[in-house]
């Protein structure tokens, strides 16, 4: 859950990416089987482009014994009804749906259970045996799980494959953190995220465990405030796309700036990205908006036969009727580019799961801190540097077979076999491709193990002595004429030519940081063209957009550190292809980069901050991860989807790809709840 917990540029009209618009609405229901035949949709297997459709479904599991939960499909019908593309099982809609909306078969909702169980504990048990269960993975799924059967009595043991941290996607650059303890910032007071970051409200499971363990939160702004002001929205951190620089408020009131550098013409050339982009996902959420229940389920049903074969860009030009210059600018500005071949239902989902108005926290001292929480009452059982590479089921037992990280390096490592009754595995699919099962999985699991896409997120953190951000001119010039008499004039006209200034700002050096002058010289190859600064951000929180390789920079923190002047700049969060471009590079080559970028954006002054300690995380290159999260392709959420979660005798599965909120911890949280309630019952 990296970020997932990925962040949107920030807008007041409904995102495709989180956040956006209200989970209500109107809409048919499901057509039932007596309706005209339809022909099916193509092959993504014929068909990989942006606008394919997938028809090959996988077939439902059967419902093991366990209790009534989302995911509980049914069994396998014999053959699909009339009217339903060969391959598609119809349940699978309804089954997914159910997921969606974290309903039960009988399509009553689940979380108000699922919310008792975190307050008070699984259920008590009737002449049931006490369970020695195996957790494999010790993310916020596996160390929930873990807590819930360890205080129902059942003997437990966490299996996990980092050698000095646990968290999964969870993860702080921070001072002490479980990581290695170094100060990974020249400001030991700072920190960063290089998973999740932002907490919606909307989150019911997350929200009762933020207050279970009584952790520190403040808000996290989604929309840039006034420093001198917090309480009021400004809108004025920048889009900066075909060589021009604009403040988001002056984009909402002349769009036609900005829209007419892409060739965007009417009737869409005076609205913005965001208002376009919210009337092209209308249709779909008329299907649901204003529903509950059983009409809630039909609803997205409805959704899901109607758009789950379709990419967003097909949703976007086929349904929608946008030409090709319109989505080039609504996936620009909008951050959709990179996904726009990947599933329409996937960004629908956090559009539509996610309302507007959804206020957003961070964790004060860092997300860490969840993980930290969670693994207080379990570390007594993790087992830590044990990665699962063979999980063998035989004569009523699980047997985990574990190598050390020095095995994993041709080293002579240390290998493990933990057996028990049954086993919770949380490990993402990506991962779980590498792990050898015996007896084999089921087809459709391991058809789900194989297929289900996982996509890159990487970012680039960088530090900054002062947050010249929220400055106004009047703080530019003190700050920089202190360094050199008349170097804010120098900045302000585009007369500083070289990196000489790398790090100069006195600040700097009272962090004890330092840029060598072999740096600089480097710097400066990497340092935009000259030419006059813009006009002090003077923002706090929030994030700009720009076309160039950084893509989206956010402002770490919008709330100043106690006793600390400086900050950390997320200076480029990508996604997709664009996150693969940045991981073909050293991390200190990425920095530089990634300053450049800023500077292209908010101008070449900032460099006198720079402290020279960033840091950078690629979930594709994580060696546990393999990925930001399971981002599907079209077609895949009834095709794959179904067989992921389900059991498999002694093995169940879970972690935030089992569940419908992909990226989103509160997605873990219904898993590791769902889980626990199987093996403890069942």
């Amino acid at each position: 859950m990296s970020t997932q917990n990925a962040s949107p540029p920030q807008q007041s009209a409904p995102l495709p990416h989180p956040p956006a618009a209200s989970p209500s609405g109107e809409g048919r229901p499901v057509a039932q089987a007596a309706e005209p035949a339809r022909p099916a949709p193509p092959s993504r297997r014929a068909v990989v482009t942006a606008t394919g459709a997938s028809a090959l479904a996988a077939g439902l599991a059967a419902a093991s014994a366990a209790p009534a939960t989302a995911l509980s499909p049914g069994a396998v019908p014999p053959a699909a009804p009339a009217g339903v593309p060969p391959g598609i099982d119809r349940q699978a809609y309804r089954t997914v749906a159910r997921a969606v909306v974290v309903h039960d078969e009988h399509d009553r909702p689940l979380v108000p259970g699922y919310l008792k169980i975190i307050e008070n504990g699984l259920p008590a048990r009737r002449a049931r045996p006490t369970k020695r269960v195996l957790v494999v993975g010790a993310g916020a799924a596996g160390l929930l799980a873990a807590d819930l059967l360890d205080r129902a009595g059942h003997e437990v043991v966490v299996i996990e494959a980092n050698a000095n941290r646990v968290g999964g996607r969870v993860k702080t650059f921070r001072k002490g953190g479980q990581e290695n303890g170094e100060q990974p910032f020249a400001d030991p007071r700072q920190y960063a995220e290089a998973g999740a970051m932002r907490l919606p409200e909307s989150h019911p499971l997350l929200m009762a465990l933020l207050k279970k363990y009584d952790l520190p939160r403040q808000e996290f702004y989604l929309v840039d405030v006034d420093p001198e002001n917090p309480g009021q929205r400004t809108n004025r951190t920048w889009i900066h796309v075909n060589g021009v620089r604009m403040r988001r408020a002056d984009y909402e009131k002349h769009p036609e700036t900005i829209n007419e550098t892409f060739g965007v013409k009417d009737p869409h050339r005076t609205k913005t990205a965001a208002a376009i982009l919210a009337a092209a996902l209308e249709p779909a959420h008329l299907l649901i908006r204003g529903k509950e229940g059983s009409a809630l389920v039909d609803g997205w049903a409805a959704v899901l036969e109607k758009y789950g074969d379709w990419s967003m860009y097909r949703y976007l030009t086929e349904f929608a009727g946008l030409d090709t210059r319109t989505v080039d600018l609504v996936g620009t500005v909008q951050n959709l580019t990179s996904r726009l071949h990947l599933s329409f239902v996937h960004s629908f989902l956090s559009a539509a799961l996610i309302a507007p108005e959804t206020r957003f926290w961070e964790i004060k001292g860092g997300t860490a801190l969840f993980t930290d929480a969670l693994y207080r009452p379990v570390k007594r059982l993790v087992r830590l540097d044990r990665r699962a590479v063979r999980i063998e089921r035989s004569g009523g037992r699980v047997r985990v077979h574990t190598v050390s990280e020095d095995c994993q390096s041709g080293k002579c490592g240390v290998t493990e076999v933990f057996e028990g009754d049954e086993a919770v595995i949380t490990v993402p699919f990506s991962g779980l491709r590498h792990v050898t099962f015996d007896p084999p999985l089921s087809y459709g699991k391991r058809r789900a193990v194989t297929e289900l896409h996982y996509d890159a997120a990487t970012k680039v953190l960088v530090e900054f002595s002062r947050r010249w951000w929220e400055y106004t001119e009047e703080q530019w010039k003190e700050a920089l004429d202190s360094v050199e008499e008349g170097l804010y004039e120098k900045y302000r006209s585009g007369r500083v030519h070289d990196a000489r200034h790398l790090g100069a700002h006195r600040s700097v050096a009272d962090l004890g940081a330092r840029i060598p002058a072999e740096l600089k010289s480097c710097f400066a190859v990497f340092r935009p063209a000259t030419g006059d600064d813009p006009e002090a951000a003077h923002v706090r929180g929030g994030g700009s957009v720009s076309d160039n390789a950084n893509r989206f920079m956010y402002f770490e923190h919008a709330h100043p550190m106690e006793g600390s002047a400086g900050g950390i700049m997320l200076a480029s969060y990508s996604w997709s292809d664009d996150a693969l471009k940045w991981d073909a590079f050293e991390d200190e080559e990425r920095y530089l980069r990634a300053l450049a970028g800023i500077q292209a954006v908010f101008g070449r002054r900032c460099e006198v901050f720079f402290t020279g300690r960033c840091r950078t995380q690629s979930w594709m290159r994580d060696p546990y991860a393999y990925g930001e999260a399971s981002v599907l392709f079209p077609g895949q959420h009834t095709e794959l989807f179904p067989d992921i979660p389900t059991s498999e005798g002694p093995l169940h599965f879970a972690g935030d790809h089992t569940s419908v909120k992909h990226a989103w911890i509160e997605g873990a949280f219904e898993s590791a709840v769902r889980t626990a309630l199987r093996v403890h019952t069942g």
